[in-house]
This record gives C-alpha cells, sequence and structure tokens, in this order.
C-alpha cells in the first residue's frame, strides 16, 4: 500500500497507458454525458436551472473506473482510507472518485505519449468530469423538485453580467472555463497537478472545485429564490413571443430595411405598438425602472412619431435598430436560439447602460432618447432618465424583432 494518494494509485493504475487513445475514450465518456439524454442535452447547452433533471449516476462512476481507470474502485478507497492527510470525515475530498480524477490530471501532465495540445484536453475533459459529478450533485440539493421554466428564465434575465452563467451563456461554457481556470499556468492549482506530492494540497484542489461550483450555485439560487417570492415569470417569452433568431442577420441589409419599415408603420398606432406582454418583459428585466415613466415615454413617441416637430423619435428608431443589428451581427451567438429573448435583451441591456462605451454614436442615441423621456414625463431625476432610457431601447429592439409574431396572429 502507498503513503500517499499518488503512490496509490500509480501503483494500482499502473497497467494504464495514457496516449491518444486513452484521451479518445476519456472525451467519450465525457461528451456521452453531457449527451445522455434530452434533459442532459438541453441544460448543459443552455442556461436555465432547476428544470430539467440531471444526474451523475452510481452507473456512470461504475463506468469510470470500469472502463476509463480499468481498476476495482474498492481496492483503491481501502488504501486512500489509510492515508494520514485524507479525512474520512470529508465526503468530497475523501471520495475516491473525486480523488481519482486529480491524480488522472497528473497522469495526462506527465504522460510521455502525448504532447502539450493533447495534455491539454485531455486535463480539461478529467475536469469537465468532476464538476459535472460535484454540479450535478449540488443541482439535487438545491432542486430537489423541478423548477417551472418561466421562473427559471426569468431568473436568468435577471442576472448580471456579474454572474458567470450570465457571462458564458451556458452550463458547458461555464464549466469549460472553469476547467481552464483550474489547469492555468498561473493558477492556484497548477503546481499541485504538475508534481502531485502534497496530499493536502489534492485536498484543497478537490475542496476549492467543489467550493467554487457550489458557489456559483448558490448565488444563484439567492437571486432565483427573490423570483419565486416576487412572483416573476417569462412566460410571454416562448409561449407567446418569438424573435427571428439568426434569420433576423442572415440578409442584414435586407432584414434592417423590412424590419424598420415594419416598426416605423406600427409605431404611432398606441395599440399596435405597446404590448402589454412585452412592455412586462421589460419592466422585469430593468426593475430599477418606474414603469410609470417607461409606460408614459412609449405613450408619448406613439402620439409623436410622425409630428414634423417630433422627427427625432423616428431616428433614434432607426439608429436603435442599426445599432442593434451591427451589435448581434458582431455578436452571432446572442441571436442563436429564439428562446432566450430575455439573455439577447440582458446583453443589450449590459450594452446601453455601459458606463465605459466610447462608441459616440451610442452615446449620442443614449442623450437623445433621454431627452425625448424627459419630455415625455416632465422627469428630471438623473437616475429614473437612464433607467427608463434604456428600457425604451430594448422596448424598440424587442416590439421590432416580434415582428413575425404579430404579424403571423394578427
Amino acid at each position: 500500500m502507498g503513503s500517499s494518494v499518488k503512490e496509490v494509485f500509480d501503483a494500482e493504475c499502473k497497467h494504464l497507458v495514457i496516449d491518444t487513445r486513452f484521451l479518445k475514450k476519456l472525451n467519450q465518456y465525457q461528451m456521452k454525458f453531457v449527451t445522455k439524454n434530452q434533459d442532459h442535452i438541453a441544460f448543459f447547452g443552455g442556461n436555465l436551472t432547476g428544470v430539467h433533471v440531471v444526474r451523475f449516476t452510481d452507473s456512470d462512476r461504475d463506468t469510470w473506473f470500469d472502463d476509463i481507470l480499468e481498476t476495482d474502485e474498492k481496492v483503491l478507497e481501502e488504501d486512500i482510507s489509510k492515508l494520514d492527510d485524507i479525512n474520512q470525515d470529508f465526503i468530497v475530498s475523501s471520495n475516491t472518485m473525486n480523488i481519482s480524477c486529480t491524480w488522472l490530471a497528473h497522469a495526462i501532465f506527465t504522460s510521455k505519449h502525448l504532447n502539450d495540445h493533447q495534455k491539454h484536453s485531455g486535463m480539461i475533459d478529467v475536469f469537465l468530469v468532476l464538476q459535472y459529478k460535484f454540479l450535478t450533485s449540488l443541482l439535487f440539493q438545491y432542486f430537489k423538485y423541478p423548477a417551472q421554466k418561466e421562473v427559471a428564465e426569468a431568473t436568468y434575465a435577471a442576472l448580471n453580467l456579474r454572474f458567470t452563467l450570465k457571462e458564458k451563456g451556458s452550463w458547458s461554457a461555464l464549466l469549460l472555463s472553469r476547467s481552464e481556470d483550474i489547469i492555468d499556468k498561473h493558477g492556484i492549482h497548477y503546481q499541485t497537478i504538475v508534481d502531485f506530492k502534497d496530499d493536502k494540497k489534492i485536498v484543497y484542489l478537490i475542496n476549492d472545485t467543489q467550493g467554487r461550483i457550489r458557489g456559483i450555485l448558490k448565488n444563484y439560487y439567492t437571486v432565483f429564490d427573490q423570483v419565486v417570492k416576487s412572483g416573476q415569470r417569462i412566460s410571454s417569452v416562448n409561449a407567446v413571443v418569438e424573435h427571428d433568431g439568426v434569420e433576423i442577420l442572415r440578409d442584414r441589409s435586407h432584414s434592417l430595411t423590412r424590419y424598420n419599415r415594419y416598426i416605423q408603420s406600427v409605431i404611432s398606432d398606441k395599440e399596435s405598438f405597446i404590448r402589454a406582454e412585452l412592455t412586462g418583459v421589460i419592466e422585469r428585466i430593468m426593475q430599477t425602472m418606474p414603469p410609470k415613466m417607461f409606460i408614459s415615454t412609449l405613450e408619448w413617441m406613439s402620439a409623436n412619431a410622425h409630428e414634423r416637430k417630433s422627427s427625432d423619435i423616428q431616428s433614434i428608431v432607426d439608429d436603435t435598430l442599426v445599432h442593434a443589428f451591427d451589435y448581434l451581427s458582431q455578436n452571432t451567438s446572442v441571436i442563436q436560439k429564439t428562446t432566450d429573448l430575455p439573455g439577447m435583451l440582458s446583453r443589450l441591456r449590459g450594452v446601453y447602460m455601459s458606463s465605459r462605451s466610447t462608441d459616440p454614436t451610442l452615446i449620442d442615441l443614449r442623450e437623445r432618447t433621454e431627452k425625448i423621456v424627459e419630455i415625455a414625463t416632465n422627469n428630471k431625476n438623473p437616475s429614473n432618465l437612464a433607467s427608463t432610457r434604456t428600457g425604451v431601447l430594448l422596448y424598440i429592439v424587442l416590439r421590432t424583432f416580434t415582428m413575425k409574431h404579430y404579424a403571423n396572429s394578427a
């Protein structure tokens, strides 16, 4: 029996040849878990949390030891239980599979059969698997029963870019980013993976990895709980309204003209322009915005859209759409999913509200829109003006991009 984690695994897994064939098998295991069923595909490929049931099962663990490590888990477990620095009272850091993932990352790093690129890919797969295990276990703790899709959508819409899930856009992208951080040469765990000599540092690697996932989910759940208590929903986004996704950008110049012509034609018709289900979406995304100011501004814009003295309304609409098309054409991932209107609008919200923006066109657009809000509401409060201005810009985009839905339901 070895006297350290490294000695235990080096002895029990000495038969493994860590080469390209092994990495292919490892990658297939990782991908098979993500695509296990429709729930797994939807969860990892999307950004909704608690809606889909994803589990790391006993069968997944057995396959890891039988097909990947080709080693008896019980023998490893018994040997690990005798190590001085592995406290069996701590379930996460003493778990045999968790420890095996850290050893395998080290084994891949030190393999003489792989180049640097192959080593990088292999270690990423290992830490993705480890995080799949951690995340699915934590999800079961936080969401014993599936969450309502509309609540999850409202929660995601309420997140700001300080939340890694909102920044990355999907759970797969988030976990990939975390895996990159773990093996980064300048990261706190890099030397542990390279040397793999200090069992206390190995324990820290495991606990820190699980702790960061726990922190991400805990922060998310705080917002989720607030959404549940406030009764927020974005049922209108998927059940009632879909935007036209990548179709919007397929022929940019033609689409821009067509959408611009559409919104200019409906803006002066109050009943057609101001839709309650859409204003509700914006109000939920812009929670600091005074709803009365928002509606009053839209009503004023509708009443004055085609007045000669108010031609600036038309130019604001024109410039808003040009900016939106330019932004989305440069960030195509934002618009790929027709069911993620909250995600698209939240990204645009960040752009419209950014104090660091140096884009003169956007700065001018914000100033002109703010003047419209002030005229429409006779309110001079800077905070109220800024939030309402952003809500109006988002509404113009939302109302325009739902053209097809309202044209079909007319």
